[in-house]
């Protein structure tokens, strides 16, 4: 780098005059030579090359590194030990997929922790990432395998191509992302357990935490503040199991187009089983070719939020069997700290006033409770919730003239003796269901409803999908506060709506212009990962096998 220009005497030959336009011109030029270099490393002109794969020396050419310089890791196979931390909008490349090869052997965090950088674009490319011997559940979210930290409002981005992912202990983790995951072979199935790749979040989106922030605001649709998972393939080879290739958490808003993918599905996490952390906010998922490899029938799923699903070509499902499920768990169990469906809950819109029904036990049965007399009429109550006094409510699935039939819970399930008292209510819609929107904007770690609490209805739509060739554009609710019309629209397009522009601006060298910020709430906040948070018990997932499954394990579907 040239030395900034400082004027000087000349003490050269006295009687050599230098003119003022002389000095004029060297001032010019030396400025010149100045804006020139500092214009290289702004566009990433700075090319440094690791000495090798391993981890010490791809983080020793990091650490040589400013913002818009390429990293080039050469061809050759490297078992990394410790995360390599890429806090730099740098461009990290391998030499391709087969030619530069890392393996996992980080006993506990991440492989990799990118931490986006405000105004800028972090890509990295062709490189292979396989398991290199890493604990099971040491690259579980939210820490997963290789995690990625961004933000909404300041303009950082994301671009991660051409990568192969084999068959990893942990999952790819990327929270408040802005950018693109394109042209990646993903491989799943090896591991035993439930096959899963990708965990999205939205934790921080406007700056709020838990994702409070992007349930407070419109889902944006066709707009570039997604996450956008486009043109990869992804393959689950587990014979029994299906797969899971994203599982959204917090607020995630994810679009996943031009993708192909087999023995797996692209669903989301519900406001339940993971605590204060909220359900998934937006979904767009279109012009895939989806293949259930005869593994199963349900070619996505959602257990919160909207979901735009249309265009998608679907293959070996289980043909007319197929069903693209809509779930509200906290109609079968009370979590943490939202509580449960139970037709009282501040956080649900419940019919108003008294309870439908209160009575007394007479009879009860594993899943039944019986009133004197015949003062129902057959399904009455179906879709209700049944609250026994004494604590617990349960689902109601049908019932007799005297005898309801309730479900089993995920986790523990409702049991009555004779003489208990118990009401009859009914939920219209549960916190963050499927087809809920924008809420009232919420903070703290353990919230009550606050005054005037509402959340607004986003629906979820489905059109021009095909299974198998036929028409396949209905959602299937299995929840009665899931309702047609309201919540969701079966074969019928988001009025207004317009895809972003195809391929991502980002694989094209063109970054995305910075947002305006969101105005300051006074109720935001930001927390590490680590801090101490509310945890109900995790619900794991009942795997699908090939047989056919029961009513209550098909509720773990999406």
């Amino acid at each position: 780098m040239a030395k900034p220009f400082r004027y000087q005497r000349f003490k050269g030959e006295p009687n050599v005059r230098r003119s003022i336009l002389r000095l004029r011109v060297a001032v010019l030029a030396s400025l010149a030579a100045i804006l020139v270099l500092a214009l290289s490393r702004l566009v990433g002109a700075t090319t440094i090359n690791a000495n090798s794969a391993a981890e010490s020396d791809v983080a020793a050419a990091i650490g040589s590194a400013t913002d818009g310089d390429t990293v080039i890791i050469p061809a050759g196979t490297a078992t990394w030990t410790h995360t390599l931390s890429v806090k730099k909008a740098i461009e990290l490349r391998g030499a391709g997929v087969g030619s530069t090869i890392i393996k996992d052997g980080v006993q506990k965090g991440q492989t990799m922790n990118v931490a986006l950088v405000p105004g800028k674009v972090t890509r990295i490319t062709g490189i292979e990432f396989q398991d290199g011997g890493r604990p099971n559940s040491t690259g579980e979210a939210p820490i997963g395998v290789f995690r990625i930290d961004g933000s909404n409002t300041d303009g950082s981005q994301l671009r991660w191509d051409h990568c192969k992912f084999d068959n990893l202990n942990g999952f790819f983790v990327p929270d408040t992302v802005i950018g693109v995951f394109d042209h990646n072979i993903v491989m799943i199935g090896q591991k035993g357990g439930t096959p899963e790749f990708m965990y999205p979040y939205g934790m921080r989106w406007n700056g709020g935490w838990y994702g409070d922030g992007s349930w407070a605001a419109p889902a944006g649709w066709g707009s570039a503040q997604f996450f956008f998972i486009e043109d990869n393939t992804f393959v689950n080879s587990n014979p029994t199991y299906q797969g899971y290739f994203t599982d959204g958490f917090g607020g995630a808003r994810i679009v996943v187009r031009h993708n192909t993918s087999s023995g797996g599905i692209f669903s989301n996490h519900g406001t339940e089983s993971s605590g204060r952390i909220r359900s998934a906010r937006a979904f767009e998922i279109y012009k895939n070719n989806i293949s259930c490899n005869n593994l199963n029938r349900f070619p996505g799923g959602s257990r919160g939020g909207s979901t735009l699903f249309h265009d998608n070509t679907i293959t070996n499902c289980g043909g007319e069997a197929a069903q693209f499920n809509l779930d509200a768990y906290r109609m079968f169990n009370s979590f943490t700290p939202f509580g449960g469906g139970d037709g009282t809950n501040g956080w649900d819109k419940n019919n108003a006033g008294n309870p439908f029904y209160s009575g007394s036990a007479s009879a009860v049965g594993r899943n039944t409770v019986s009133v004197s007399g015949s003062p129902w009429t057959a399904d009455q109550w179906k879709g209700y919730t049944v609250k026994r006094d004494a604590g617990g409510f349960a689902y109601i699935q049908t019932n007799t003239s005297n005898t309801i039939t309730f479900a089993s819970g995920v986790f523990d399930t409702l049991s009555f003796s004779v003489g208990d008292s118990f009401v009859i209510n009914k939920v219209e819609q549960s916190i963050d269901q499927p087809g809920a929107g924008a809420s009232t904007l919420l903070s703290g770690d353990n919230p009550s409803p606050p005054r005037r609490w509402n959340q607004v209805a986003d629906p979820c739509y489905s059109w021009r999908n095909t299974n198998d060739g036929a028409p396949f554009n209905n959602f299937t609710p299995n929840e009665s506060n899931i309702k047609v019309n309201v919540n969701f629209f079966n074969d019928t397009a988001l009025p207004g709506y317009t895809e972003f522009t195809y391929p991502h601006p980002l694989v094209n060298g063109k970054a995305l212009p910075v947002p305006p910020s969101p105005a300051a709430t006074g109720t935001s906040f930001r927390r590490p990962w680590g801090g101490k948070q509310p945890k109900t018990k995790e619900l794991k997932r009942k795997p699908e096998k090939k047989e056919k499954q029961s009513p209550v394990n098909e509720m773990a579907e999406s």
